[in-house]
């Protein structure tokens, strides 16, 4: 073997190996977040659920303003609607990312898809009509952040069925998990919120006595634009990276892990377990 066919081969190499420490960083990323959004699960299901088995429904508006006024039982369908559904998806949504089970339980997969797209519809439909209804506490910013992400979540989820339909499987799945980011928005921000209040020791950019601020301008529209952007980027470095790219990616990727898992922590310590607790 020749200097410059050892070269090749080195260089061939260190290609392979960070473009699977890459992929590696990716899925870590997404077991932190199933994790997460399971522990959310856990914590939607308790809280309004067991408001609801209680037949305590002003319980809700402890976190949700508004979330049940007596008199407009189309507004509190609405918001039983969204809450239930959200439920299913952030269980059965993360499902359809495992490879194990795409490609042993393939009937399966199918059918919780056809269920993840439906509720996904519902969820988006509901939310949009309670932020016309009732707005959002964020303000005219949020409703319009709120109602963007509602609007998202059905285009992506009709790409998804469409490309599913075509049997284009490669685009079927990219739409898919693009689905799956901007269908977790809420949990992004509150992730991301959590986050920013651990780090500065307080509410900084924002007024948390009305929730507006720049802060939260940035979050409202940053929950799905930001993970869609780091998506894309790894798609591109993952397919056509230089290596320089693709460790740059990874090193994002690590940062993003950190940052995600930190507002996990923050958000089940501070927020949903003591909600459940309490």
């Amino acid at each position: 073997m020749n200097t410059n066919d050892q070269i090749l081969l080195d260089s061939n190499s260190k290609s392979l190996f960070v473009k699977n420490a890459l992929q590696k960083a990716a899925s870590f990323w997404f077991m932190v977040a199933v994790a997460g959004q399971w522990i959310f699960a856990t914590y939607v299901a308790l809280f309004y659920g067991g408001a609801a088995i209680n037949n305590d429904f002003m319980k809700w508006n402890r976190v949700l303003p508004h979330g049940y006024v007596e008199g407009e039982p189309m507004g509190n369908i609405a918001v039983g609607i969204h809450v239930f559904f959200a439920v299913a998806i952030l269980f059965g949504g993360p499902l359809q990312f495992i490879p194990f089970i795409r490609n042993r339980f393939t009937a399966f997969h199918r059918w919780n898809g056809r269920v993840y797209i439906t509720t996904m519809a519902l969820v988006s439909l509901s939310g949009i009509y309670m932020v016309i209804t009732k707005g959002t506490i964020s303000g005219l910013v949020g409703d319009i952040s709120v109602s963007i992400n509602g609007a998202l979540i059905l285009i992506f989820a009709y790409l998804t069925l469409h490309y599913a339909l075509k049997r284009n499987i490669k685009v079927h799945n990219q739409w898919a998990f693009r689905l799956f980011l901007v269908a977790n928005g809420v949990w992004f921000f509150r992730v991301g919120l959590m986050f920013w209040l651990l780090i500065n020791g307080g509410p900084v950019g924002f007024d948390p006595e009305t929730f507006r601020g720049p802060f939260l301008v940035f979050l409202g529209f940053g929950q799905y634009i930001i993970p869609l952007l780091i998506y894309e980027l790894y798609v591109m470095a993952n397919k056509n990276g230089t290596l320089l790219q693709k460790l740059a990616m990874f090193l994002l990727l690590v940062i993003s892990t950190l940052i995600t898992a930190t507002g996990i922590f923050a958000a089940t310590m501070g927020m949903w377990l003591p909600r459940i607790t309490g």
